[in-house]
């Protein structure tokens, strides 16, 4: 328990060093059970989790935090980004978690200048299996977090 609770407050402290550099340009999302394999009716799995997008001040930037808490332990998870069409996410990582289902995923990349609709999904590694994933992007239009990325300068 007392492990839980230090690990839980590193991630928190790490959280908060990301987010308050640009706090009006981030934005927390938190992550649900993919409707489409766990519609009413079907029990979803465990715990869950939250995104956290950050662009760096306005600029073309994007930093992703995603925190899983309570999800299977010791299990891995692939993670898709994907930017402006849903269609064809980008796998842009593995994420395995601890034995107490906690594991974190931090990604730092380039997004071209201008708006553009983000969305995340988490699916068992190797699988294509979609767990978690952020509200509406299965919706028509798409949901997602919007956000706007500015040339360099």
């Amino acid at each position: 328990m007392k492990k839980t609770m230090i690990k839980v407050a590193l991630v928190l402290a790490l959280v908060a060093l990301v987010a308050i550099p640009a706090m009006a340009a981030a934005q927390k999302v938190s992550l649900v059970a993919c409707p489409i394999n766990f519609p009413d009716g079907v029990t979803p799995p465990p715990g869950g989790g939250f995104v956290i997008f950050n662009n760096t001040s306005g600029r073309n930037n994007l930093v992703m935090t995603l925190v899983l808490r309570g999800v299977a332990p010791d299990t891995a998870y692939d993670i898709y980004l994907g930017v402006d069409a849903w269609g064809t996410p980008g796998k842009v990582g593995t994420v395995t978690t601890d034995a107490d289902g906690c594991a974190d995923f931090h990604l730092n990349t380039s997004v071209t200048p201008g708006t553009h609709t983000l969305n995340v999904d988490v699916t068992l590694n190797g699988s294509g299996i979609d767990i978690y994933e952020l509200p509406g992007i299965h919706d028509d239009p798409m949901g997602g977090v919007t956000m706007t990325f500015k040339s360099k300068k």
